[in-house]
């Protein structure tokens, strides 16, 4: 089966570190993010910008917004496909990731989901 991991962050205090502060941070996850490729067969993965463009329907019209909508403090920081046989084993091999393996990631509001992806 394929999986869908999504990893979140806190936006605002991610912005709030030095270049030299998240290079440090960031290399913590060298190490674990080899670790996770090796064990998890992922098919694709994406660490998605901050450039955003956002469309919904309020007041009968389609609105549109250039900005990356931080209103639930949270910004996507990547998006996994990869395979296992079953959710027990996709929440498994999606802990090896760093985003549960960085102590300082639960500072920086680092949480992750994997959902299970359906063909219609």
């Amino acid at each position: 089966m394929q999986f869908l991991y999504t990893g979140y962050y806190d936006a605002e205090r991610m912005d709030a570190l030095s270049k030299e502060e998240i290079d440090t941070l960031m290399s913590r996850c060298d190490e674990l993010m080899n670790t996770f490729n090796e064990r998890v067969n992922v098919l694709s993965d994406w660490y998605p910008g901050l450039t955003t463009h956002a469309f919904y329907w309020r007041d009968g019209v389609v609105q549109t917004n250039d900005e990356p909508d931080r209103s639930h403090g949270e910004q996507i920081g990547s998006l996994i496909v990869f395979e296992a046989r079953d959710l027990d084993q996709a929440m498994e091999l999606a802990s090896l990731h760093p985003t549960t393996q960085v102590a300082e990631g639960e500072t920086y509001g680092w949480r992750a989901e994997v959902r299970p992806l359906s063909t219609s």
